[in-house]
């Protein structure tokens, strides 16, 4: 048969394949739930059915980001979905999805088929190339940290990834301490009687951090060692989402093994969840100031 223009117009394809530490039903919950599904991709109007329509959500403004139907589901096995975005002028891809169990989890394969193939069609697919790349690292740390109890939570900004990465590097001042002591490869993070030091490094890819704990003295009312925190690591994962962008952070080793998890969960809650988001969306941040 011979193909037509239209017919070969949407052909690319895009594979991801992620290994995540739980096991296939738990992997299932974050591709189906809508609680689970906003935790590490986009916000759901519900859970996700076979044979029902679905529509995820910006998570800065609420508009619809992507939509299409739950074609086919076989738990906790496989998923497809029909898919589009605005930018594909209600042309619908196909996405799908396909669980197989691996050593200690879950390895997790995406494929999303029927992109344009054209020259004026590459940017979008380069575009939803990353998008996928960076969803699914965050789906990694959030079943991770489900699996051990860490810490871990996003944000959603409008500011950009690059500016993203630089406010968290570059101006703890403004969102998390007043008393930031920069060090080559690393800083010391002042507040009250406490500190910790931090060495810090690029992770896998740009938009990524790895900050390991070298050192601490944590003064912590009922907290024998003040220096738990020492050898945990903060993981940081920025990502774009259309004019803004997805800030996750786990803190690996921040579970019930430590006395202070309460206390420091709580403490991210106010500088990373609620301070640093201000400072990331033009707001007034509340950073820690003696």
């Amino acid at each position: 048969m011979t193909e037509t223009a239209s017919e070969t117009a949407f052909e690319t394809t895009v594979h991801k394949t992620v290994f995540l530490a739980v096991e296939k039903p738990k992997v299932w919950e974050f591709l189906t739930r809508a609680d689970k599904l906003g935790q590490w991709f986009h916000p759901a109007q519900q859970d996700l059915v076979e044979g029902q329509e679905y529509t995820l959500l910006n998570g800065l403004d609420g508009d619809r980001m992507c939509w299409g139907k739950v074609e086919k589901m076989r738990a906790p096995d496989y998923m497809r979905w029909s898919f589009t975005v605005g930018a594909l002028d209600g042309h619908m891809t196909t996405v799908e999805w396909k669980l197989e169990a691996a050593p200690g989890g879950t390895r997790l394969s995406l494929v999303h088929s029927g992109l344009p193939t054209s020259g004026e069609g590459f940017g979008l697919v380069l575009a939803l190339d990353h998008g996928w790349h960076g969803f699914t690292l965050n789906l990694q740390e959030q079943t991770r940290a489900e699996a051990t109890g860490d810490y871990c939570a996003t944000i959603v900004v409008p500011a950009a990834p690059d500016v993203a990465r630089k406010a968290i590097r570059d101006e703890m001042h403004l969102w998390w301490s007043d008393r930031i002591e920069p060090r080559t490869g690393g800083a010391v993070i002042r507040f009250n009687r406490s500190h910790v030091d931090f060495d810090m490094e690029d992770g896998d890819t740009q938009m990524a951090m790895t900050w390991t704990c070298r050192d601490a003295n944590m003064i912590i009312e009922n907290v024998e060692d003040t220096s738990e925190w020492k050898g945990t690591r903060l993981l940081w994962q920025i990502a774009p989402l259309g004019t803004g962008s997805r800030v996750t952070l786990t803190h690996e080793g921040l579970n019930a093994g430590l006395a202070c998890q309460d206390v420091c969960t709580r403490g991210w809650q106010q500088y990373f969840e609620n301070s640093l988001r201000a400072h990331l969306s033009g707001q007034a941040p509340s950073p820690q100031t003696h």
